[in-house]
């Protein structure tokens, strides 16, 4: 795991699992703390490992899934900023918060 910053004062914390000893995965990920103590995780997937999932079957059931173009910091604080700005609720698994 590796920590990201972030220019979001709602957000104290990002932990990215994208080790560079280990090979590469189809997807990425993060472990999100607010800065009220809450968190959240996300799995960043990049659109075309998901087309090769679905392969020629009708439908893929996925939960915390986000769809990113590539596996990039970049992607990965943008998917952060918009899962805060639309509720965590709706595109994270809340976690409580942190026991100080």
């Amino acid at each position: 795991m590796r920590s990201m910053e972030s220019a979001d004062a709602r957000v104290a914390s990002i932990l990215v699992a994208d080790d560079p000893d280990l090979p590469r995965r189809d997807g990425m990920d993060v472990v999100v703390r607010l800065s009220d103590g809450r968190g959240f995780t996300l799995t960043l997937v990049p659109l075309d490992v998901l087309q090769r999932r679905l392969g020629t079957a009708p439908s893929l059931l996925a939960t915390r899934l986000v769809l990113v173009r590539q596996l990039t910091d970049e992607a990965v604080l943008h998917a952060v900023r918009s899962a805060v700005d639309e509720g965590i609720e709706r595109f994270g698994t809340l976690q409580p918060p942190l026991q100080q």
